[in-house]
């Protein structure tokens, strides 16, 4: 019987040899876990997951048969923390930074490991996990068009915006600002460069070491006074040194 005082967690991946690594990473690494089951087979995963509660589960996205969003979709509403495990795949790993949900690369890197794990007991105590997850199954069922909404963290818990309503991201420390066109101010708690990251869309681009701008929302390009661009809200974002030949020639060519 597994503790009750550990993450009762779940390894799901039809290469053996990725489970076993996994396996030796947790047991001698992560005391703090115990893993109750593994699976090669998706289909027999899905059945165990369907009757048992579990905390965590380490889930490979390509998989035969079910992937891992096939998967989780058969499992919905999700009440676990998942940690996707994935081969390179843009498409994938864009919908999983959408979802504001979190990635290991393989072949998975111990200290990677570590600082994923490091994060769970904040992340297992979102009560809104549910909608996260639906997000990122709703962008995998749609394709690329759901790449356009983004989930947040905030203080409260986790917001949904389009990105076609921010008009730019100003850094905070570890938060971050962001003014929407409705001129509403949110704070997210996250780095601007994790935003920057997260958010692969061509229209945002980084003027400044403290902004991030959406292209579309630009009014004016001031190359005076140092130069700044002046935005839809009427605020004027500064262009630092180093980024303002870059910035003026990308929005020239729009």
């Amino acid at each position: 019987m597994p503790s009750k005082n550990k993450i009762k967690t779940v390894l799901i991946d039809d290469e053996n040899h990725c489970n076993e690594t996994l396996d030796f990473f947790i047991r001698n690494h992560l005391p703090e876990l115990e893993i109750v089951n593994i699976f090669t087979d998706s289909k027999q995963a899905l059945e165990f997951l369907k009757v048992n509660e579990i905390d965590l589960l380490f889930l490979d996205v390509q998989m035969p048969i079910l992937n891992g969003f096939d998967l989780l979709n058969e499992l919905s509403p999700i009440t676990f923390e998942v940690i996707f495990v994935t081969a390179f795949d843009h498409f994938a790993i864009k919908a999983i930074k959408y979802a504001a949900l979190d990635y290991l690369q393989k072949p998975v890197d111990i200290d990677e490991l570590k600082a994923s794990v490091g994060d769970l007991e904040s992340r297992l105590k979102v009560k809104e996990k549910h909608l996260l997850y639906n997000h990122l199954l709703q962008i995998v069922k749609s394709k690329y068009s759901e790449l356009d909404r983004i989930s947040l963290p905030t203080s409260k818990g986790y917001i949904f915006i389009n990105l076609n309503e921010i008009v730019w991201i100003k850094a905070d420390g570890n938060y971050s600002n962001i003014k929407l066109i409705n001129k509403e101010e949110l704070v997210v708690t996250q780095t601007l460069k994790k935003l920057e990251e997260n958010i692969s869309n061509k229209n945002f681009i980084r003027t400044h070491n403290s902004f991030l701008i959406n292209k579309d929302k630009v009014l004016q390009l001031v190359k005076s006074d140092g130069g700044y661009l002046v935005m839809t809200d009427e605020e004027r974002i500064p262009l630092s040194r180093y980024r303002k030949d870059a910035v003026i020639k990308e929005l020239m060519e729009e």
